[in-house]
């Protein structure tokens, strides 16, 4: 499988060091007309990038527009020098979806606002930088939340719909791209055209989960789901193997909105997938008060300290740490009991993990590496219980470890199947970190074999075999047709699109 032509032979990257001392600055014939443009673009300056993950990072030359006007320009300078775009949002995609070392860096966070919000039918219209936090701020009292949302308020919502993310409740409402009812797309030649689901089909669907690669979106339009409440009543069911947290899955999944496992990594060989059901659903009496922003204040871990201060302090205790920690957490579902019901704030329950990878962020100073497989219904079961043996065998402990269900979605580069996932997190030590890249990989075969998928946003373990044995030829050439289409230059490239779109080394 090789990359064409046209994208192998777009120029190179120029290396940092060549130009770290040049003053890079835009041309245009009404650059005096529009200093204040260029006052701000003329800030640009080459910056590490860092995947989420802390894993692997790339130099590169970071511009922050504020405007569609402001994009083009930089995209006229990537061309001029020869150089490829990566774009950057919140930074949250793990590992490499975002590096692009020697070539330019377009960072849309500046790109912020809410442009048009419709509280009668939950309709919105937003940049691309508007994170997960910026939108329930400026929603929720008026009643409207997220039909899918990620596990962090930190994301913005363009990374959201170039990785194409999913929530606790992915096989009931699938991923974020099928809430979304319209996108403006700023194509590598400068032209801006919009794209709906029905108006475009083939080439929203590619865009959508296509990693940034075939243009930049500039605008969403996004549909909420109406609540009546900002507390969700929820509770936890223990399961004693993995086999049984599958039966508590197939019980609940009819009756509640948001389902998610927590397994315990550190179980022993009788004990393998033990661990919590969280189980949620929306409480439909109204209650104007809990949607008021005060009332949704998102606590640090216990409410008593933050999370980042916890992780350094628990960096020498890390191995009996995880052990306790994942011991006590348990007991607690089990003596809470099972089935019994409490309240938990909505932003409580959708952005705990922002304390979670807080604290393992503080915690792993050499980073993690994760792998989140999705496996049809059938052989999960049997493939999760083979990934977590092997682990167990290897001496490699998940510090993180949470099931979830899926559903197709009709978008080209989808990850998601009729069946479930494991995301697993390693930590990263130099004691384990030869052992880990062996193990991963072996797990990446495992779950190819198995007839699943890997998330694109946390992987760091496919080349371009593995993806296509993956996702399929047909899907991979599909793809770069329509790259090629609206992209023939191959402006928009990654670290990430290069390793699984790449050309094979023997051909």
């Amino acid at each position: 499988m090789a990359i064409s032509s046209s994208l192998k032979s777009m120029g190179r990257n120029v290396p940092p060091e060549e130009l770290m001392d040049q003053d890079i600055v835009l041309h245009s014939s009404n650059a005096h007309a529009r200093p204040d443009i260029f006052a701000t673009l003329s800030t640009s300056r080459w910056e590490q990038i860092e995947g989420w993950a802390r894993t692997q990072r790339a130099s590169s030359n970071v511009w922050r527009p504020t405007t569609v006007q402001e994009i083009r320009e930089v995209l006229s300078l990537a061309r001029s020098q020869q150089r490829t775009v990566v774009l950057l949002g919140g930074g949250h995609s793990y590992h490499d979806a975002a590096l692009n070392a020697g070539g330019i860096t377009i960072d849309l966070s500046q790109m912020r606002r809410v442009l048009i919000w419709n509280p009668k039918q939950g309709i919105v219209q937003v940049e691309p930088g508007v994170t997960i936090g910026d939108l329930w701020r400026a929603t929720m009292a008026d009643g409207w939340w997220f039909v899918v949302a990620p596990g962090t308020m930190g994301a913005t919502l363009g990374g959201c719909l170039s990785m194409n993310v999913h929530g606790r409740n992915a096989w009931k409402k699938g991923s974020i791209g099928e809430q979304v009812l319209a996108i403006e797309l700023l194509l590598a030649s400068g032209d801006l055209i919009t794209l709906t689901p029905s108006s475009n089909p083939n080439l929203f669907q590619a865009v959508i989960g296509g990693l940034g690669m075939i243009g930049i979106i500039t605008s969403i339009t996004l549909q909420l789901r109406p609540i009546q409440s900002g507390t969700l009543s929820m509770y936890q069911r223990p399961a004693r193997l993995l086999s049984e947290m599958f039966a508590i899955f197939a019980e609940e999944a009819p009756k509640v909105d948001y389902l998610e496992g927590w397994i315990d990594g550190h179980a022993n060989k009788r004990r393998l997938g033990c661990g919590l059901v969280t189980c949620a659903r929306f409480i439909d009496e109204p209650d104007p008060q809990s949607l008021q922003l005060h009332t949704q204040a998102n606590a640090g871990i216990a409410g008593i300290v933050r999370p980042e201060f916890l992780g350094r302090l628990m960096r020498p205790f890390l191995t009996i740490g995880s052990r306790v920690g994942n011991t006590i957490y348990y007991r607690k579902g089990v003596l809470r009991g099972s089935r019994r019901v409490y309240h938990m704030s909505l932003l409580q329950f959708h952005f705990r993990s922002d304390d979670v990878f807080s604290f393992l962020r503080e915690l792993l100073p050499g980073g993690a590496r994760t792998i989140q497989p999705f496996i049809p219904a059938e052989q999960a079961p049997a493939a999760f219980t083979e990934l977590l043996e092997r682990s167990r065998r290897a001496g490699l402990v998940p510090m993180w470890c949470c099931l979830k269900q899926h559903r197709t979605d009709p978008f080209l580069l989808s990850y998601q199947v009729d069946g479930f996932s494991l995301e697993l997190n390693y930590p990263v030590t130099a004691h384990t970190a030869r052992k880990l890249a062996v193990f991963l990989t072996e797990i990446r075969d495992l779950v190819i074999a198995a007839g699943g998928r890997l998330y694109l946003a946390k992987d760091d373990v496919l080349d371009a075999d593995s993806y296509a044995r993956s996702i399929g030829m047909n899907r991979i050439e599909r793809f770069l047709a329509i790259k090629r289409a609206y992209d023939p230059e191959g402006i928009f490239q990654s670290a990430l699109f290069r390793r699984i779109f790449a050309q094979d080394s023997g051909e």
